[in-house]
């Protein structure tokens, strides 16, 4: 089960100096970059139909990690700046997501298209939850396909 918050998902309209400020202020190291594409957007934000997104994943360790969402300008109307998601890793996926249907009804399982890595959402206080069942990104790829959000 989830013990701790994995990483903060947070939408930005100038994420280089978002990504510049965790950095040089918090101390923050960047951990990878990586491109999400837009039908996982769709799916998990809500999104209308876009080439995706990138990603810059920030901090150390598992837990307590900052993941900026750089907005693509024509939709900045629509994805303000700000909270995206929570995301959690679970240990025991299927019952992580079976508890959750319990409290919420929008609960969606995603083929992330990589073995192994198991993704579902939902929504609880109007904030997008994600859990993930693995998740093992190269540390400090250069940009690359993944799924996650």
């Amino acid at each position: 089960m989830p013990a701790h918050l994995h990483h903060v998902v947070m939408r930005s309209h100038s994420a280089q100096t978002f990504v510049a400020f965790l950095t040089d202020v918090v101390g923050m190291e960047v951990q990878f970059q990586m491109r999400v594409p837009g039908e996982i957007l769709e799916k998990t934000l809500g999104w209308p139909p876009s080439d995706g997104a990138d990603v810059t994943m920030l901090g150390s360790g598992d837990a307590g990690l900052v993941e900026v969402l750089d907005v693509p300008p024509h939709l900045r109307d629509i994805a303000p700046e700000g909270l995206a998601a929570l995301s959690f890793m679970t240990d025991d996926f299927g019952s992580a997501m079976e508890k959750a249907s319990t409290f919420a009804d929008d609960v969606t399982a995603l083929d992330t298209g990589i073995p192994g890595v198991d993704l579902f959402f939902c929504t609880m206080g109007g904030v997008p939850m994600e859990f993930m069942g693995a998740y093992a990104p190269e540390a400090n790829s250069s940009t690359n396909e993944a799924t996650n959000s």
